[in-house]
Order: C-alpha cells, then structure tokens, then sequence
C-alpha cells in the first residue's frame, strides 16, 4: 500500500434501504481542516481501486492510491463496492439505477462532505469508473452536473443493449452540459472484440456536436499497447493470467497503465 489511509466502511443508505459498503482513501499528508475541501474522485467497483487488493485480485488493482500518491496532487478517493445488482445499478436506464444514483447524490455526496471535507465545487469533484462502471460515471455526470463536474470513463460499455443509451439518451440531448468528460478504450477484449471501442467514437462525435472541444473539456484516446513478458515484471498480474491479458485491454492492468492520464485530465479541471 502507498502512504496516505485507506478506511473501509460503511453507510446507511434510505435510497437504498440498506447499508453500503465503501472504501474511502485520504492522501499523505491529509488535514480535515483543509480550507475549500479536498478535491475528490468517487468512483464504482471499490474492490479494484486500491493496492490494499492486489494480492486478490487476478489482474490486480488500478492502483488509484499509487498513482495519486506519485503525481502528487492530493486528492479524496471515495470509492463504493459493488454489488451482485452491478449490472443493473450501472445501466442508465434501469430502475436500480434510478436508485443508485439516489444514493450517491443524497446520501454518500453529503456524508463525504460532511465527514471528510471534500469539495462542493464541481470543477474540483469526478466519478470515475470502467466498462460498465465507464457508463455509470457518464450518465452519472450528465445527470448530475452540479454533483459532478468530470466524467473518468475508461472503457466505457456504451454497447450494452445495442447501445440503447447512445440512442435514447445521448443522441437525443440538445445542448451542452457544464461537464468535462474523459473517455478511452483498447481495440480488443476478452471477446477477440473490440473494447467498446465502437461505442466511445460514437460518444465522443455526439459531444463534439454538442460543442466540447478536445484538449479543453473533452479528452479521448484509444489504446494500442499490447504487453510482452517483460511488461509484468513488478506487477500484480498473476502468472496464469499474463497470457490472456497480451490480449485482453479489458482488465485492470491495463486501466491502471492508463490512469495517469485521466487523473491530469482531472487536475487540469481546476488549474493543477
């Protein structure tokens, strides 16, 4: 684990009717008096984000708490478990998504604030998350603008449904949100497929209509690496999974391979 804390807990939740399981990391040098509020990135599937995990984890973590804790610019992570729901509560157009986002705007936005001093601004608050969890933080951010100012989608599964959400949704939105939105994928899957990354082009041409600006609120990049050998030494990936991540982008070895460059896309949001 790099330094800073991690505090695994949970909160109870009348959106959802239950308690929710979350993971919250503070940075090195964390100060709950920190004038104006942390900056701070929520994000979904919590088991994967933290070194703490990687040891359990096949393709180990994203190592969200490594990567902060290097470009460092010190930043609240709060992160929630998922759930066997997952693919429901993550789908835009469902009614457990519905509730989902309840919890998260009423519930754990106010209790981080409340608790660990994280920022109100949108400028300076993420949702971040991958594949299924990519299209949660979009919807999310779209929704939400004044909770969420930066959408971190990193494979985003746009596809789900026959892209039911591009269609219904995104297709259909007719002025420009104040959001600024990260998107990227691979170019092929555990599938032979290729890493949604159909459905982010399509995305990424309807913020374009709608008026982002690539290099200023909208950032996009496809992936092309493809690891050797050599590429796993020091890393968390385990001996019988190496094979199938040479060629499978759709893993959290390579999201954290890639996560520096949200993370800059983030701090740039609010001038770091």
């Amino acid at each position: 684990m790099s330094n800073g804390q991690l505090i695994v807990d949970s909160i109870d939740s009348p959106a959802l009717g239950r308690k929710r399981k979350i993971r919250v990391w503070l940075p090195v040098g964390y100060d709950p008096s920190h004038g104006g509020g942390y900056p701070v990135i929520y994000a979904s599937d919590a088991q994967m984000k933290f070194t703490d995990r990687d040891a359990e984890l096949p393709y180990g973590s994203w190592g969200v708490d490594q990567w902060i804790t290097r470009l460092g610019v010190p930043v609240v992570v709060v992160a929630v478990d998922n759930s066997p729901q997952r693919m429901k509560e993550y789908f835009p157009l469902t009614e457990e998504f519905a509730r989902y986002q309840k919890f998260l705007v009423e519930d754990l936005v106010p209790h981080a604030r409340e608790r660990f001093g994280v920022a109100t601004d949108p400028a300076r608050v993420a949702h971040m998350g991958s594949s299924m969890g990519g299209i949660l933080s979009f919807a999310l951010t779209l929704n939400n603008p004044g909770v969420f100012g930066n959408a971190l989608c990193l494979s985003p599964w746009f596809e789900v449904e026959r892209y039911r959400y591009l269609y219904e949704v995104l297709k259909q939105v007719d002025s420009k949100p104040p959001i600024r939105v990260y998107m990227d994928s691979g170019i092929q899957d555990w599938r032979m497929q290729d890493d949604g990354h159909r459905g982010t082009l399509d995305a990424r041409l309807e913020l374009l209509r709608l008026g982002f600006n690539e290099g200023e609120d909208l950032d996009w990049c496809r992936d092309l690496f493809f690891p050797l050998a050599a590429d796993y030494e020091g890393s968390a990936v385990k001996e019988d999974k190496r094979p199938l991540s040479m060629q499978n982008q759709h893993t959290e070895f390579h999201w954290r391979r890639r996560l520096e460059r949200p993370l800059r896309f983030f701090y740039r949001g609010f001038g770091r």
